[in-house]
C-alpha cells in the first residue's frame, strides 16, 4: 500500500506568494501563448539554475515577473479562479521520458512529459510511504511542479496526459492532499 503526504499551502506567506505567482503565470501565458506553437510559444522563461526545483521555479517565476514588469504590467489585480485554467501535478521522479506525451499534446508537453517552463507555480513538498507485505515501510520524496494550463491548451494538455504509461502527470483536481485542499480552501479548486 501507498500513501502520499503533501505540504499545504498553510502559511499566508505561502498563500499570497501562490496568488502572486499564478496571477503573473494567467497575464504571461495569456500574451505569449499560441496554438499555432503549442510546443515553443509557453517556453520562453526557461529556468537559469538548475540546482534544485524549487530554485528552478523560482527563477522561472523571477523571469516571468520581469518580463511581465519590462512589458509594463506590474500591478495585476490578484487571480481569484483559474481563469477558465487547470493546474497539473507533475512528478518527476515517476517520469519514464517516454515521449508518447509530446507527441499527442502537439509539443505542450516536452519529449520528457515536462510542461512548458512559463506554465510552473510551485513545487509542492511530497512524501510517499509505501508498506510492504513482510511489514517493513520505506519514505521516499515524491515531490511533484504545480502547472497552469491555458484554457485554450485543455485539450491538448489532456490527450497528452492521458497517454503517458507511467502517469507523472495528472489533473491537481483529481488528488486530495494537503495542497489540493488548501486551493479548494482559497477557492481556486472546486
Amino acid at each position: 500500500m501507498t500513501h502520499e503526504r503533501a505540504a499545504g499551502l498553510d502559511e499566508i506567506r505561502d498563500q499570497r506568494e501562490f496568488i502572486e505567482r499564478l496571477t503573473e503565470t494567467i497575464a504571461w501565458c495569456r500574451e505569449v501563448g499560441s496554438l499555432s506553437r503549442p510546443g515553443t510559444s509557453l517556453r520562453t522563461c526557461k529556468p537559469t539554475d538548475l540546482v534544485s526545483q524549487d530554485h528552478q521555479v523560482s527563477s522561472v517565476s523571477t523571469g516571468r515577473r520581469h518580463r511581465l514588469w519590462s512589458a509594463g504590467k506590474r500591478n495585476l489585480s490578484p487571480a481569484t479562479d483559474l481563469c477558465e485554467g487547470r493546474l497539473v501535478a507533475y512528478f518527476p521522479g515517476d517520469n519514464l521520458s517516454c515521449g508518447v506525451a509530446e507527441v499527442e499534446s502537439q509539443g505542450f508537453f516536452d519529449t520528457d512529459n515536462i510542461p512548458p517552463y512559463d506554465t510552473w507555480l510551485w513545487i509542492v513538498r511530497n512524501l510517499r510511504t509505501r508498506d510492504y507485505a513482510d511489514g517493513t515501510r520505506s519514505e521516499v520524496e515524491a515531490n511533484y511542479l504545480v502547472a497552469w494550463v491555458p484554457p485554450d491548451f485543455i485539450e491538448l494538455a489532456s490527450g497528452g496526459i492521458a497517454v503517458i504509461p507511467e502517469q507523472c502527470i495528472e489533473w491537481l483536481d483529481t488528488r486530495d492532499d494537503a495542497f489540493v485542499r488548501s486551493l479548494r480552501r482559497m477557492g481556486f479548486l472546486t
